[in-house]
């Protein structure tokens, strides 16, 4: 189906913007990161097309920023009470070269209020200047941080999940792999939100949805280039859809929006999770553009995204 009536003039308007002051850019241009990361701050400074379109959410109790001893990687915690049933690491989204804990704000506050349990929302270090394997491993480590605090911070180290939106949902799954791996803490679900799962760019969305619908093709493939280097994009850590084997994963809610070229990424995993027999919930929502599912003040289907987070969570973590 078609762009939603509610967000095609924000589309086009994105559309616009992005053909000023061009913000995608091809992968062989070489390209002043930082600089780059400046002009989109810029952009999120000024409000972007978006923000007057997002909800406020409920207040939490405690908010409050950590050094993870060791490597430079900083977690702002979110706790509605002094004693939580569990734990949500969650990882920002912006293509591995961009974004913080900023970014992933309103996302923790609404699982730490809504779901009433502790979010740990992580600054893992950002490509090329990480490049990969550096974000999956902070992202791991912010898992391993999170259960070894959990008698200080008040919640069941055999609680805690992970989950992330777009290059975040990518880590988390990242996340559960290397877990396996390494016989490391299991989450006990994966929230994958809009997920990159195939640096290959395998998925026939790419090309169905590369052109005019936020997320480009050719940002795509930038962002795994700053990312990957000449690293090899099958790699599983890096694109988990190439993994041999996901049996013994956590159970996995995962949100896609048809009209967005990483949306095949979603519906693959899906479908090979569960026919690994890990339990698995799959929704792609009609007529959505990469992002839009944090449009909650203007959309009832980007509630009705945010209210299957909040249930994954409620389900899996609080009643678990």
């Amino acid at each position: 189906m078609p762009v939603d009536p509610l967000i095609a003039p924000l589309l086009a308007a994105v559309n616009a913007r992005q053909e000023q002051v061009p913000v995608h850019v091809p992968v062989d241009v070489p390209v002043d990161v930082a600089e780059r990361r400046k002009a989109m701050d810029a952009g999120k400074a000024d409000g972007g097309a978006y923000a007057e379109f997002v909800e406020d959410e409920p207040a939490v109790a405690e908010i409050w920023e950590e050094k993870i001893p060791g490597p430079d990687i900083t977690v702002r915690v979110y706790r509605p009470a002094p004693s939580t049933p569990g734990a949500m690491v969650l990882y920002h989204g912006g293509g591995w070269w961009m974004g913080s804990p900023d970014d992933s704000d309103r996302r923790a506050r609404a699982i730490a209020g809504r779901a009433g349990v502790t979010v740990v929302n992580v600054d893992y270090r950002l490509a090329p200047e990480f490049p990969f394997p550096t974000p999956a491993e902070d992202a791991y480590e912010a898992l391993a941080w999170t259960v070894a605090q959990a008698d200080r911070l008040g919640f069941d180290p055999a609680r805690v999940a992970v989950g992330g939106e777009s290059a975040g949902g990518n880590l988390a799954a990242a996340v559960c792999l290397l877990a396996r791996e390494r016989g490391g803490p299991a989450p006990v679900l994966q929230v994958l939100e809009i997920p990159a799962l195939d640096l290959t760019l395998g998925s026939p969305s790419v090309k169905s949805y590369g052109q005019g619908y936020v997320l480009s093709e050719a940002e795509l493939r930038w962002c795994v280039r700053n990312y990957l280097g000449d690293h090899d994009p099958a790699d599983p850590i890096a694109s988990p859809l190439h993994a041999p084997d996901l049996t013994g994963l956590p159970p996995a809610l995962i949100l896609t929006a048809e009209c967005d070229p990483i949306a095949g990424d979603g519906r693959r995993y899906a479908d090979r999770l569960g026919a690994a027999g890990v339990p698995v919930t799959f929704r792609e929502f009609a007529g959505h553009v990469h992002g839009s599912h944090t449009l909650t003040a203007l959309l009832p289907s980007a509630r009705e995204w945010r209210a299957a987070v909040v249930d994954a969570v409620v389900s899996e973590v609080t009643h678990a």
